[in-house]
């Protein structure tokens, strides 16, 4: 059902919570509405413009948002399982907490979005743009963030287990404590980001680009890493047993005694640098 503009008018301004599933609200102007805790799932929003409104706790499963205005939108703690966001505009959105597993991102823009404890397990987010987002504590568990922008995110605690990443990039981004197992981040930018104590255990960082990156204390065990550049990068108290390190570059890479390296693995060969 399409609303008229004055239906609309009527509609959100009765007392909430309002019940709009289904509802089709395409190509409309909601600048500034408050709607909190509206029910929405499989609405069309299409090409809607949401700037500055607030959504929190708002239920839009399954609800088709594609190309959409969501800028400075607020929407902490609402549902947008398996949501169509592609092409969306979120920049300066508020989605900490909010469910967004198995949705649709590509393409969108996220830049400086806060998404803290959100959960986007299996979610699509490929070429999505997330520079300087707010992504701690956030699950990426099997998502596709393929050539996406991380930018200076901040990333830290976050869970990327099974996540595809390749192509990825991430450079000056904080990934303390993040959870990289069994990742694919090849070809993947992580050049000057603090990854320190992250588990990227059988993640696939061959042709990655690490250079002047912090991995104190990380786990790269049965890590391949194959043609990827450790240039200057922090490598103390890391630990690469089993790690394929065919070809890898590791000029000026700095160590440790207490790094642990594959079995016969020559790290001064390869022209890292041990120090204190």
């Amino acid at each position: 059902m399409k609303f008229s503009p004055y239906e609309l008018y009527d509609l959100i301004n009765r007392p909430g919570p309002l019940w709009l599933a289904n509802a089709d609200l395409s190509d409309s102007n909601l600048r500034r509405v408050v709607l909190r805790g509206v029910i929405l799932s499989g609405a069309n929003l299409s090409k809607v413009i949401l700037t500055n409104a607030d959504l929190s706790d708002a239920d839009l499963s399954e609800a088709n948002l594609s190309e959409s205005i969501l800028t400075e939108i607020n929407l902490a703690k609402a549902a947008l399982v398996k949501a169509d966001l592609s092409g969306a505009n979120l920049s300066g959105a508020n989605l900490s907490g909010a469910s967004l597993g198995g949705a649709k991102l590509s393409h969108a823009n996220m830049s400086e979005v806060n998404l803290r404890g959100a959960n986007l397990r299996g979610a699509k987010l490929v070429r999505v743009n997330m520079s300087k987002a707010n992504l701690q504590d956030v699950n990426f568990g099997g998502a596709d963030l393929s050539d996406a922008r991380l930018l200076e995110a901040n990333m830290q605690g976050v869970k990327c287990i099974k996540a595809i990443l390749s192509g990825a990039t991430l450079a000056d981004s904080i990934l303390i404590e993040a959870d990289l197992s069994r990742a694919i981040l090849m070809g993947t930018n992580l050049s000057r980001c603090n990854l320190g104590g992250a588990d990227l255990s059988e993640a696939n960082l061959s042709n990655a680009n690490l250079n002047d990156a912090d991995l104190g204390s990380a786990r790269l065990t049965n890590t391949d890493l194959r043609n990827s550049s450790f240039f200057t990068a922090n490598l103390r108290r890391v630990n690469l047993s089993g790690a394929h390190l065919q070809n890898v570059n590791l000029d000026k890479a700095r160590y440790d005694t207490f790094t642990v390296w594959p079995d016969g693995f020559n790290p001064q060969a390869a022209g890292a640098i041990m120090v204190a």
